[in-house]
Formats: C-alpha cells, structure tokens, sequence
C-alpha cells in the first residue's frame, strides 16, 4: 500500500477540502477518475486512495459517511463513493438548477466557442440528453441564435459533432459577409458623391482678364437709394488692388461704411451739419460769390 500510495501521489493528484463550491467539487472528481483511469487502478484501489486526497471537512465527510455504510452492511466501492459524494456535495435542488439553466440555455452574445463551453460543461446535469448524440444536436441546435441557426438546420444534422461543424462553418460565413458589405463612412462618401472643382472666383487683388472685364466701364454711376455718385479711378485702382467693394458706401459713394454715412442721418459731409448736403454747402456758394 506504501508503494502504491508513493506512485499515486508522485503524479501530484488534486486535494479536497470540502468547503469547495459544487462546480470545483465536481473538477475535483473528474480530474481524480481521469488519473485513476490512465493508471488502471481498480475499484478497490481507488477507494483506499481517496481518503488520501480528501483534507479537513471533506475527509470528516468520508470517515463519517463510510463507516455509516459499513454498520448497513453496504460494501463500499467506487460508485458508492461516488454516489454518496454527489449526495452531499450536489444537492438535489442545485441539479434541478443547472438543468433547467441547460434547457434554457441560448448562443445570444456567445460566439461559437463560448457556446459550445456553456453547452458542454452544463450537460452532464440533463442525463436524458448527455445519452443521446441526436438529442444533443438537437439541444444545440436550438439554441443558436436565429441567423446561425437557419444555416445549420438546412438538411438538420443527426449528430452534435455535424451540427457543432456547420455551426463554426456558418458563423465564419456570416463574418465574411459582414466584412465585405462594411465600407468606411468617408470611402463611401467619396465614391458616393466626387468632388466636383467649384467655379472659379473672381479675386479683387487678382490680375488677369476677369479684373479687366469686372472695372469695365468704371466711371460709370452707380445710383443707390436715389441718390448717385461715381467713382474716381484712383478709387477703382485702389479696389483693384485688393479694396473690396462692400468698403464704399452704397448711400454716397464714398469710402466708407454705408452706416458710417453721414448723409444717412440728414447730415453735410463738409460741415456735418444738418439742413443742407455737402452739394449745395452755402458757405461754398459764398465763397464763389
């Protein structure tokens, strides 16, 4: 038995305390029977080797629960064992839990991989389906969210491996899709409406033909608000040469604001006083006379 527990233990098997939540209890088992198996040990073996792995409270939990068994006369094996540790570790109501949580279960934000994980991992609690390839494909199935599940149900696999392939099969397809129609916003506005050169403007301080034609007949009047005045050609040179046109009154012609304008307000340009314009100025008459 020394030899046989020094081998055993050489491998580095897991421990239980016992305070454990159900899901790491259950990892717990599953990880012992899987060296149990790869090292062939019987049933007798496993049962003497267990008490070795099981610490504190999980240990307390054996003795108690063995020697109960004995004093009914219950010879123990390794699926006594096993039955008496999901007794006390998974309760009833925590099965009835996770089995509904395995019926209800849905892809929704879950892609292929993540799905198939929760799948698997909650199916050993429906026993009726874990038995069945075809009732595990059908589970899985179902569960798919409605555009991965319209591929996979065309000519509806028979076993869970088929439909997990077509599964992974489809959603790379849809991927595929979704990457060819996306074309980014400023790509597609490009394409959608080209830059078309806008016409060209004339520039007051430009040279060319365009100023030439704009100060054709430049001494002419310009007659705003019934009033008129004309242009000296100083003042077009000036305009020429960068003066813009909104910077000459379009009251009296002069340079400046129209607002600025003291003819707006009744008032002589000379003078600015009221009663009369810089035109009919008295003083100016009196000076000739």
């Amino acid at each position: 038995m020394e030899t046989l527990l020094k081998r055993f233990q050489s491998f580095k098997p897991p421990t239980l305390t016992g305070i454990e939540n159900a899901i790491d209890c259950e990892n717990w088992l599953e990880d012992i029977e899987q060296l149990f198996e790869a090292l062939d040990y019987t049933d007798d073996r496993r049962v003497k080797l267990i008490v070795h792995q099981l610490h504190g409270l999980g240990k307390s939990w054996w003795i108690a629960t063995k020697k109960a068994l004995e004093n009914q006369g219950t010879v123990i094996t390794w699926a006594v064992f096993r039955t008496a540790f999901y007794q006390r570790f998974f309760p009833v109501s925590y099965r009835k839990d996770k089995g509904a949580e395995f019926a209800n279960l849905r892809q929704g934000q879950l892609n292929i991989e993540e799905y198939v994980a929760k799948f698997t991992s909650l199916l050993k609690f429906s026993p009726h389906v874990a038995i069945s390839d075809e009732a595990q494909a059908d589970q899985f199935i179902n569960g798919l969210n409605p555009n991965v599940f319209t591929l996979v149900n065309t000519g509806r696999p028979n076993t869970f491996a088929d439909a997990l392939n077509r599964a992974k099969g489809a959603e790379a397809g849809l991927l595929r899709q979704r990457r060819a129609q996306f074309v980014p916003a400023a790509s597609k506005s490009a394409q959608e409406n080209p830059q078309i050169p806008p016409p060209p403007r004339f520039d007051a301080g430009s040279s060319g033909s365009g100023k030439k034609n704009f100060f054709k007949g430049k001494g002419k009047q310009l007659k705003r608000s019934g009033t008129s005045s004309s242009f000296s050609s100083n003042e077009f040179k000036q305009l020429g040469t960068g003066q813009k046109f909104g910077d000459y009154c379009t009251k009296c012609g002069g340079k400046h604001n129209t607002e600025q304008c003291r003819g707006v307000f009744g008032l002589c340009r000379i003078c600015n006083q009221p009663g009369h314009f810089a035109r009919i100025f008295p003083q100016r008459g009196a000076g000739n006379s």
